[in-house]
């Protein structure tokens, strides 16, 4: 409780004893909590992701890019996902991995009815450090984990040279 500077007047202090709004340290206070509270709220969206639908949100596979050597290993899971729902488009120094699949099951018996859907949708697109032959590059998808292999365009040769010291 803040007390009044006068000894004679006693009870709380009113809105305007401290002059202005700007020069009441409350109000300070309270527009000091407003800015980080609206600070709070802007940082926190800017990482959340957007509200929507569980089924609208694109996921990305989970992808292990692996160089051999001479060719780049591209390891994808793709869970639930078959051959046929599979799209794969391969560039000179990129990939890109799409999938969509639905699914729709029904259960009638006696008294009711049961409906489910699922739908899951991916991609995921992947810059390549080097170039690759796109004519010759081969797609496995065995138990949920699809296996790219894309053959390098040039395998650089170790070039050395012994340089006499003059």
């Amino acid at each position: 409780m803040i007390r009044r500077k006068e000894k004679k007047k006693e009870g709380l202090v009113p809105a305007d004893y401290w002059g202005p709004s700007w020069m009441n340290p409350m109000a300070v206070m309270r527009d000091m909590d407003r800015l980080f509270d609206d600070f709070r709220a802007e940082w926190e969206n800017a990482f959340m992701y957007p509200r929507a639908v569980p089924g609208d949100i694109v996921r990305q596979p989970l992808v292990d890019l692996a160089d051999t050597g001479k060719e780049f290993v591209v390891k994808a899971e793709m869970p639930g996902v078959s051959k046929e729902d599979l799209n794969i488009e391969v560039s000179e120094n990129s990939i890109e991995i799409s999938a969509e699949s639905k699914e729709e099951t029904k259960e009638e018996k006696k008294g009711y009815i049961r409906r489910e859907r699922r739908y899951a949708s991916f991609f995921r697109s992947i810059p390549l450090p080097e170039d690759v032959l796109p004519d010759k590059a081969d797609a496995q998808l065995k138990e949920g984990v699809l296996t790219v292999t894309l053959p390098k365009a040039t395998v650089p040769e170790k070039k050395t040279k012994k340089l006499p010291v003059k």
